[in-house]
């Protein structure tokens, strides 16, 4: 039998990402003027489209948008010939997923793809004690030596499939007393003859239990999580139980007189470790960090239908929540610390802006209020200095006539170095994130623009830290890297889930957040997608503003989505429509800014309008 008698379905093209256009031709001699029903399987077998149509003499022609679980999706076309009797031919074709932003705005996107290469050219595999490990190389730290493990998650998880190894031999390496490891070193590394050491700081035990959600969200294994949760907890009793790092008087994390947030001590330049010089203080973003650890596993607790223990992390969230917004928060922003021990800071006065501040933020531990005097902050400090952005460690660093640390390389860190009040991309991308959350969506495009344009100049590298005036900064020439995941992470969630607007709310994208402020810029065409590889699950839009309207077409993997979708200035909603049918909505207002919020369930593919 030749094709043509047999009939046969080509597709063109043969491999799509979501929403695009695929042509649909079944040829068969027999066809006539008949209907043929399409149906279209996506790669579960699910039926996501049916249509039919009438057949033309020897062929039928469909034209469709892909959409639904990605893989091999199969098509069946189904007639009848003149005797009743029932034919159908089968067809294939592929629908790949990836994460993407492709928007009618060249800077964009080419700086996701900056941002993009320099995740994936960080990312390295290294053997401790045998077994494959996928992690990064980040900060000035050498190859082979996972450092803080888990701290680039939020940018990862959109690219990589592995984010499970990181965490599993991070608490394959806990100590019996609970603490963790923030250096574990690769079998291949001759820098160390260690396997793993500890510093001065609870940063392991409480901001790993946020990263580990993450990851969770996105590989969606409670099996996994359920596992780890008892050395979670046992991570965070060392935090709050051993008298090494938790303070009676406060009742709150404490650790040795630090650059904020880094692993560096005053008085003590050059060691990690507590010794008699050590002088301590409680800082504010170890217990920032403490209140989402907590939130965290309140909610883990309570997906997994445990009342009990979800109700014990809630009282502990609002009790680092109470204390510490009392006790830190200035009026302005959130102070350095606490001392415990006396210091004598002669003339100089603590009061900087520190690094901890834009994490306070990220965390949930500063509200609305709190958020924007911290973004208001900034940038007055930048108004007043001479600094070329705003992503300061600390403003002011500590005067070098104090004498607190080392004015030569390596490891030098004289005033405006390093962790003394250097620029790290890593405050600058939670800072741009704060401006998108809270009504400052111009402000986070105008920084997007600026970093994009001074990593071009660098070949797209993003660097630990930057002197005032913009210059890579390079502490320790023999472990220098040009893609700091700590750097990069923040900046493309302000991209994936900021701008885009794409957040999975719950597990695998089956709850989604689509927030897309294309209207705060002058995109007006844009196409989306944010893809888990460790799970395969997705959530794709394809976004228009017109004169009158916002056309939104999306499709994915999950099942509900919450829009909160950002209006152009001096423009009202009218009315929502879901495929052409008037839906309720509300209208929140964020600083000058307004937002249409609406709830939508999917399955295929759908379409929303605001219309003006």
């Amino acid at each position: 039998m030749k094709l043509k008698e047999a009939g046969v379905i080509w597709t063109f093209p043969k491999k799509c990402f979501p929403l695009q256009q695929i042509d649909i031709i079944f040829e068969w001699n027999k066809l006539n003027g008949q209907n043929v029903h399409f149906e279209i399987f996506d790669g579960n077998h699910d039926v996501y489209l049916k249509k039919d149509v009438k057949s033309k003499k020897g062929k039928a022609e469909i034209s469709i948008l892909a959409g639904n679980t990605p893989g091999v999706h199969y098509i069946k076309a189904e007639t009848y010939l003149p005797d009743n009797t029932k034919y159908v031919r089968y067809g294939s074709f592929l629908l790949e997923i990836k994460t993407t932003i492709s928007v009618d705005d060249k800077q964009i996107e080419d700086l996701f793809k900056l941002l993009e290469d320099a995740i994936n050219l960080s990312i390295d595999i290294v053997k401790v004690n045998g077994k494959a490990i996928t992690y990064y190389k980040t900060g000035d730290n050498s190859w082979e030596n996972l450092a803080y493990p888990s701290h680039g998650i939020s940018g990862m998880k959109y690219f990589i499939k592995d984010i499970k190894s990181m965490f599993e031999v991070l608490y394959e390496n806990q100590w019996p007393d609970g603490k963790l490891p923030d250096h574990i070193y690769g079998d291949g590394n001759t820098d160390w003859k260690l396997r793993k050491l500890r510093s001065i700081m609870a940063d392991l035990e409480t901001s790993s239990v946020a990263n580990i959600y993450e990851s969770w969200i996105a590989n969606g294994d409670d099996e996994w999580l359920k596992n780890l949760l008892p050395k979670i907890e046992a991570s965070l009793f060392y935090a709050t139980e051993n008298p090494i790092m938790f303070d009676k008087k406060y009742n709150l994390i404490k650790r040795p007189h630090t650059c904020d947030m880094w692993d560096v001590q005053i008085l003590v330049d050059d060691s990690c470790a507590i010794t008699s010089d050590s002088r301590f203080v409680c800082m504010q973003g170890d217990t920032s960090a403490m209140f989402q650890a907590c939130d965290v596993l309140s909610k883990i607790y309570k997906t997994f239908g445990n009342k009990k223990r979800a109700n014990f992390w809630e009282y502990q969230k609002k009790y680092y929540y109470e204390k510490g917004n009392k006790i830190f928060w200035d009026g302005k922003k959130y102070i350095h610390h606490i001392h415990l021990d006396p210091v004598d800071h002669k003339d100089f006065k603590e009061e900087q802006l520190t690094m901890s501040n834009v994490y306070a933020i990220r965390r949930g531990f500063a509200d609305h209020r709190k958020s924007v005097s911290i973004i208001k902050e900034y940038f007055d400090r930048l108004k007043k200095t001479k600094s070329k952005f705003p992503w300061w460690s600390l403003q002011p660093g500590y005067p070098d006539k104090l004498n607190y640390f080392k004015k030569t390389i390596p490891w030098s860190k004289k005033e405006g170095e390093y962790c003394n009040g250097g620029l790290f991309p890593l405050v600058g991308g939670e800072l741009t994130k704060a401006c998108f959350q809270h009504g400052f969506e111009k402000l986070g495009f105008k920084m997007l623009y600026d970093f994009y344009a001074h990593i071009k100049k660098y070949n797209g590298a993003v660097f630990t830290w930057y002197y005032s005036d913009g210059t890579p900064g390079i502490n320790s020439p023999h472990h220098q890297t040009n893609y700091d995941m700590w750097g990069i992470s923040p900046w493309t969630q302000s991209l994936i889930e900021e701008v885009a607007g794409i957040q999975s709310t719950g597990k695998t994208f089956k709850d989604v957040l689509c927030s897309p402020k294309w209207s705060a810029s002058d995109i007006k065409d844009a196409y989306a997608i944010a893809h888990f590889p460790s799970s395969n699950t997705y959530f794709a839009y394809k976004y228009t503003l017109l004169n009158d309207r916002i056309e939104i077409l999306f499709t994915g993997t999950g099942e509900k989505v919450n829009f909160h979708i950002l209006l152009p200035e001096k423009k009202h909603c009218k009315e929502c429509l879901s495929n052409e049918k008037k839906i309720k909505f509300d209208i929140e207002k964020i600083e000058s800014s307004l937002y249409v919020n609406f709830e939508h369930d999917f399955n295929g593919i759908e379409e929303v309008k605001i219309l003006f």
